[in-house]
């Protein structure tokens, strides 16, 4: 094989690498604001404040009075359902476990193309004499 035909598979290969890793800054991303709902709902579900600011949009918030604890809830397809706080924080602990999962494929994918890389340059090391 040709020093350019493992120089285009290397660069394949990072192509591939940086996909992975702009992927994974999403799910951080996702991971980082699944949290911050699981503590906000654990702070509602603990407060006996009949009053807290709600998210408007944009870093926009309005007072609001709390009437009841229970929650809508986007279970999918624009579905919502009612759900208490400790439902909806199974549900959160569900879509945190599958952030988990895929971030375990994607370390595992980079690990391989690392090991490719890493076989790749080798042979070319190899075959350079």
């Amino acid at each position: 094989m040709a020093n350019e035909e493992y120089l285009v598979k290397l660069m394949e290969l990072e192509q591939e690498t940086n996909r992975l890793e702009q992927q994974m800054q999403v799910i951080e991303q996702q991971s980082v604001e699944l949290q911050n709902i699981h503590l906000g709902l654990q702070e509602l579900n603990e407060s006996k404040e009949k009053e807290m600011f709600a998210d408007f949009g944009k870093n926009i918030f309005i007072k609001t009075e709390i009437k009841d604890k229970n929650l809508l809830v986007d279970v999918g397809n624009k579905i919502f359902i009612k759900k208490t706080i400790p439902e909806t924080q199974k549900v959160i602990e569900a879509q945190q476990l599958k952030i988990i999962e895929a971030k375990n494929r994607i370390l595992t994918r980079m690990q391989e193309i690392q090991h490719r890389m890493e076989d790749i340059i080798a042979e070319a090391e190899k075959n350079k004499d």
